[in-house]
């Protein structure tokens, strides 16, 4: 748990414990780390001693009330992903509702992961295929096919990714907000704004063949 987390720490305990009771877990401990300081896994030792302990098989599961209480990037938080796998220890994020020790979870964590590798070749090869059609078509931003997008493609198609593989229009918010990814006006992501660029996705023209 963390202070000044926008919830008691009475109410983050309570949340806390009702997950692991109903998961069957009867041992349990809460871990406290003050502040936000720590940007980095490496600079907070609440956390590192936490992991340690599950990666050792001295504890079997650590739960989350919050995705950035985990971690404040996609590649720490991956990398948790990453160790829990390894090491066979259960990740739940209760504010995604993603359970590792589910299939669901599973999922939804290998495509995240597979995310960042994946997107750059596949959006490359798209939009290839979608100037050529409007060139083709003669289509021009800002007359035929409104103002262009402020987001960029890459975002948008992980938005899309996401959204296919499960996780919710909140879900999807916290993640992007995480990372510190701004949306088209600079503003913070959230489930209305996700669901503006899931909309406009589904009506975009799409290349043919």
């Amino acid at each position: 748990m963390q202070v000044q987390d926008g919830m008691s720490l009475q109410a983050q305990e309570r949340v806390l414990r009702n997950a692991a009771d109903i998961a069957g877990y009867t041992s349990m401990e809460l871990l406290l780390e003050e502040g936000r300081s720590g940007k980095t896994i490496k600079g907070r030792p609440v956390l590192k001693e936490a992991l340690s302990r599950l990666d050792s098989g001295k504890a079997d599961a650590l739960f989350v009330t919050r995705i950035d209480r985990l971690a404040r990037s996609t590649q720490d938080f991956l990398s948790v992903v990453d160790r829990a796998h390894q090491n066979d220890w259960r990740l739940v994020l209760l504010d995604l509702n993603l359970d590792t020790s589910s299939y669901q979870g599973r999922f939804v964590v290998t495509v995240m992961s597979a995310l960042a590798e994946m997107e750059r070749g596949i959006i490359a090869e798209r939009q290839k295929d979608v100037h050529k059609y409007r060139r083709d078509n003669g289509k021009v931003w800002g007359k035929d096919l409104g103002p262009k997008q402020r987001i960029s493609d890459e975002i948008r198609f992980r938005i899309f990714q996401l959204k296919s593989s499960g996780v919710s229009l909140h879900g999807i918010a916290r993640l992007l907000n995480l990372e510190k990814i701004p949306t088209a006006y600079g503003g913070l992501w959230t489930a209305s704004t996700i669901k503006y660029v899931l909309d406009r996705q589904k009506n975009e023209p799409e290349a043919q063949e």
